[in-house]
């Protein structure tokens, strides 16, 4: 599926990212843990294409995808502050990437459909976005970015914003429908609690390197140094 291959970049003269390689499976949602400034968001940008490294590669099935515009990646991808359009309603905001991929009326009307219930909200279709909780429009992202079918869905601090309560809710409902989507997924946060709750697989990132990778429950087990134990607080 995914393959990220030797990628760096620096920022203002200093490395950023050092030779940052990986791999995200069919199904599979891995997790980028790391404390702020680690080089987690760069690292989905990149993924995206909305960045370019300055080495390194970024392949789909064997296909180099460094120099394909973000548009044609067919990649998904959710901002923490949702970037939701104030002015339309729940299912016009979910349609967007379907009328911008040209499909049919009844397609659009059908995948917008299908996307609510996902989410468990399809009473909510002709509300306005600017209507709903924080929560809400969480999941009205998440349907956005689902809904065009993407290869991959990347969620950069999805629930950021939230508190600690309803952060706790909504990864688990985040597990549960990307498990039911079967979409591969990277997901960045610098929350232990919420990466151990959605991740199948975890990287964790400090000072631009991988310092480990594996299930979350590995972490905790078998640190690789003090650092990784001590982020854990486990030293």
């Amino acid at each position: 599926m995914l393959s990220v291959k030797n990628i760096e970049i620096s920022y203002e003269g200093k490395p950023l990212l050092k030779d940052v390689s990986f791999t995200v499976d069919k199904d599979e949602t891995i997790c980028l843990l790391g404390p702020s400034g680690s080089g987690k968001s760069t690292l989905l940008r990149i993924i995206a294409g909305l960045e370019e490294p300055e080495t390194g590669d970024v392949i789909w099935n064997g296909e180099t995808l460094i120099h394909t515009p973000p548009h044609q990646r067919r990649f998904g991808l959710m901002f923490q502050d949702y970037a939701l359009f104030p002015h339309r309603s729940v299912a016009e905001n979910i349609a967007f990437g379907l009328r911008m991929q040209d499909r049919s009326k009844n397609e659009i009307q059908g995948r917008v459909r299908a996307a609510l219930e996902t989410i468990n909200m399809s009473d909510f279709a002709d509300r306005k976005v600017t209507e709903l909780s924080g929560g809400e429009q969480q999941r009205v992202a998440l349907a956005r970015a689902l809904a065009p079918e993407p290869r991959l869905l990347m969620l950069d601090e999805p629930l950021g914003a939230l508190d600690r309560t309803l952060r706790e809710q909504l990864s688990r409902e985040l597990r549960r429908i990307l498990r039911e989507n079967k979409v591969p997924a990277i997901y960045v946060t610098h929350d232990q609690e919420e990466a151990f709750a959605i991740a199948d697989r975890l990287l964790l990132l400090h000072d631009g390197v991988i310092l480990q990778s594996g299930k979350p429950h590995e972490f905790y087990h078998h640190p690789r140094n003090v650092w990784v134990a001590k982020f854990f607080g486990l030293g």
